[in-house]
């Protein structure tokens, strides 16, 4: 019998594998069991549940194009980078620390071939913390220089007591019920 291997996220299948005939989900790249019911391997082939083996390459959530022989030995940095994997006979060396590398440096993987697209998200991001920030100062600008009371906001907890000398970067990171007592001890 031909090796039939789950592509998709999941399938699930009937099977005596474990003594007792019951229902198995099975996960992307297993392998199907030999005794599921030919109706049953008709269904997960058309719906595009399993393939022969070797078919398909199904690394788990594979967000970049694979050779299918190799699976996700065939993710380099190259191919993180947007060009297609090489063909290979076997799999090749381990290069998931370069790739970890790769990703880690360059932000998430799909945007690790468009370096655009990382300075652009970081641009974005920068620029939705000036905007909370001026909108926080607007708000302590209309208390006319009294404190904040315990229902301002976060933002405007910490634009507060960076005006009284604190760091942004440190007071950004710290929790608000902290940030109410910092205010509050400012005032005593």
């Amino acid at each position: 019998m031909a090796k039939y291997q789950v592509i998709a996220e999941c399938a699930h299948v009937v099977t005596s594998t474990t003594g007792v005939r019951s229902q198995v989900l099975l996960y992307k790249g297993a392998f199907l069991p030999e005794d599921v019911e030919p109706q049953r391997l008709k269904f997960l082939l058309d719906g595009g549940f399993v393939a022969d083996e070797g078919e398909v390459a199904v690394a788990p959530n594979a967000a970049v194009e694979q050779d299918p022989r190799r699976g996700a030995d065939s993710v380099t940095e190259d191919v993180l980078r947007g060009e297609k994997p090489a063909e290979g006979d076997g799999p090749s060396s381990d290069v998931s620390e370069r790739v970890a590398e790769v990703v880690s440096d360059e932000g998430r993987i799909d945007k690790a071939a468009d370096p655009d697209g990382v300075q652009a998200a970081q641009d974005k991001a920068a620029a939705e913390v000036a905007a909370r920030r001026a909108a926080a100062q607007e708000k302590l600008a209309a208390l006319d220089g009294a404190a904040p009371d315990g229902r301002a906001s976060k933002d405007v907890l910490v634009e507060y007591l960076v005006a009284q000398g604190g760091s942004y970067e440190d007071l950004a990171k710290a929790d608000p019920a902290d940030l109410k007592k910092m205010v509050k001890d400012r005032q005593s």
